[in-house]
């Protein structure tokens, strides 16, 4: 997983968090102030229940974040959901529901699309048996309250598909644009080097042109002096043949 996917997760995990502890400020009220006589191992499942979520969501977004292991995302998956519904069961209320719209977040992540939505959908059906166990709840009830928080997870789950998908493209054009760089990068390089091949051409068609009508007038002057004149002329003919082979060999 990329940089910026990683960066983006650890946000969706901090506020993931906050949200979790947020959950547990009215089990705190409702365990220690509004009952006057709370059961003590409902309590106990509740908060059990609440601390499970709370582990499972963190490690799961850390291994998202970090290594990216899927399977172990897989694996705590379903304890997220039913922690979640262990909440609402044990308080007999909503707030679990709270919790199952964290996990929807996150879901984007780590499952194709089509398998976030299979269980986005599921873990909020199974919110309805939680509705229906109250006494003042009908099926009809329990169903309209389960596909009201099924809209709530389904806004934090498109949130985080668009999320996901503009950190791919952001990702995407970073990776076009240091191709793009690079492109340009070699076609500056080639044309230099056709720009210094074009003047080393010149040189030689220019210096060497030169060079060779000064060799063969040397030559001619071989033949018309004698004496010293004549070695002057030689060695100006050898030296005019070497700057002729010189910049044959570097062109």
């Amino acid at each position: 997983m990329s940089a910026l996917q990683q960066g983006h997760l650890r946000l969706l995990r901090y506020a993931g968090l906050f949200t979790w502890m947020c959950v547990g400020v009215p089990l705190l009220l409702r365990s220690r102030l509004f009952d006057s006589n709370p059961q003590g191992l409902t309590v106990l499942g509740w908060w059990t229940a609440w601390l499970a979520f709370g582990a499972a969501y963190w490690l799961a977004t850390r291994e998202l974040a970090g290594e990216g292991r899927r399977w172990v995302f897989l694996l705590l998956l379903p304890i997220m959901a039913a922690a979640a519904v262990a909440v609402s069961y044990l308080t007999q209320g909503g707030i679990g529901a709270i919790l199952l719209l964290v996990s929807a977040g996150v879901l984007p992540w780590a499952l194709t699309l089509n398998w976030a939505i299979t269980w986005l959908v599921l873990q909020s059906l199974a919110m309805i048996p939680v509705f229906v166990s109250r006494a003042d709840f009908s099926l009809l009830e329990a169903l309209l309250q389960a596909g009201l928080y099924l809209g709530f997870s389904s806004f934090a789950f498109i949130t985080s598909v668009v999320a996901r998908r503009q950190a791919e493209d952001r990702e995407e054009l970073w990776r076009v644009n240091a191709e793009l760089r690079a492109t340009q990068l070699m076609l500056a390089e080639s044309e230099r080097t056709s720009e210094r091949l074009r003047i080393s051409r010149e040189l030689h068609d220019l210096v060497g042109h030169h060079l060779t009508a000064l060799s063969l007038n040397l030559e001619v002057a071989s033949h018309l002096v004698e004496g010293k004149e004549l070695a002057h002329v030689e060695r100006a003919q050898a030296l005019s043949k070497l700057l002729l082979a010189d910049v044959r060999q570097v062109v």
